[in-house]
């Protein structure tokens, strides 16, 4: 090939272009040091940011499962007042056991014999003895009434599902009463209120013979007390940061029937009901609301400066605990003939 090209130099001519050629193209194909370099510092670039949004996704998703803890297991043990506290002589503790054999205590003050009972659901993160004041009012007026603790005695229940659970207690509460001396068993009433009240609806779609039912600060669903207790902790927490806390509360009740109570309104008709909705509270002010305009007769809304929780003692509390003595008093009179 050599002694060719050589014999022949328009042959040689060509080669050397056409090696020529192929240099210049290996040269185009292969990349630069400095090209090499921008590509290393892209990757490292796009591996500091993946890292970065792993990072802030975990620190989300681990204050989420904090957040989420801590609403579904917020309970005041400590009862402030007792009945001595109230100088009362004429109750009795009653405790009864719920459907998962677990034990709560309960007061009952003692009213006029053969008299209806009024069954007093306390709040999310509270108890029995919040409902003392107004307890005691409708007692002067002759009613049993029967105060109790949606936590059992002992429990080692870890987290709240927000109200499902409580209506079980509570229909374990209302089996209880009904076998109480002294009490007319065909004559029941509930009070309660945000989770109580969430806690009383259930319980009064499932019981035709609950006959008067008063609600405060009530909510359709318990992922709408989750949105509350998340404003209440955080203010307006963004969109992302909610997906993953409510995503973290249905894993925590995975398993549960949430019952939605607005499709059970209609089980109420011809019950009394009152709602009642406090300035104080707008999420649950919205809620209850709803509610109200959702349920059949007869009903009644009253909207109050301060809900159950937060009126002051004094004139609001006594506004307050007169509305709902007036509505059973009314609606659950003392004698049924």
């Amino acid at each position: 090939m050599l002694r060719f090209a050589f014999l022949n130099p328009a042959a040689f001519t060509a080669s050397q272009r056409w090696a020529k050629v192929c240099d210049m193209e290996l040269q185009r194909v292969k990349p630069s040091a400095s090209s090499r370099g921008i590509s290393t510092a892209i990757r490292r670039l796009l591996w500091g940011g993946l890292i970065v949004c792993a990072s802030i996704l975990v620190v989300l998703i681990g204050a989420g499962v904090f957040l989420a803890y801590q609403i579904t297991t917020a309970r005041d043990a400590v009862e402030n007042v007792t009945p001595a506290s109230y100088l009362l002589s004429n109750y009795e503790n009653v405790s009864f056991t719920d459907s998962d054999g677990a034990v709560h205590q309960g007061w009952l003050l003692i009213g006029l014999r053969g008299a209806p009972a009024v069954i007093l659901c306390h709040g999310y993160d509270s108890n029995r003895s919040s409902m003392l004041s107004l307890g005691t009012e409708l007692q002067a007026n002759h009613f049993n009434v029967y105060l109790f603790n949606f936590e059992a005695s002992g429990s080692r229940r870890g987290f709240s599902n927000l109200g499902v659970h409580e209506a079980a207690v509570l229909q374990s509460a209302i089996a209880r009463v009904r076998t109480l001396p002294g009490v007319n068993p065909n004559r029941i009433g509930l009070y309660g209120y945000s989770l109580g009240a969430y806690a009383a609806l259930v319980a009064s779609e499932h019981d035709a013979e609950i006959d008067a039912l008063a609600v405060d600060s009530v909510y359709s669903e318990p992922s709408q007390m989750f949105d509350v207790q998340m404003d209440r902790l955080l203010g307006g927490a963004g969109a992302l940061f909610r997906l993953i806390s409510g995503t973290e509360f249905r894993i925590f009740s995975w398993g549960t029937n949430s019952p939605d109570v607005r499709s059970g309104l209609s089980k109420l008709a011809g019950k009394p009901k009152l709602f009642v909705a406090s300035d104080d509270a707008p999420a649950l002010e919205v809620s209850t609301r709803r509610l109200y305009e959702d349920a059949p007769q007869p009903k009644r809304l009253v909207v109050l400066p301060h809900a159950q929780s937060s009126a002051e003692s004094g004139p609001e509390r006594k506004e307050y605990e007169e509305q709902i003595l007036n509505f059973f008093l009314y609606n659950l009179p003392l004698r049924s003939d």
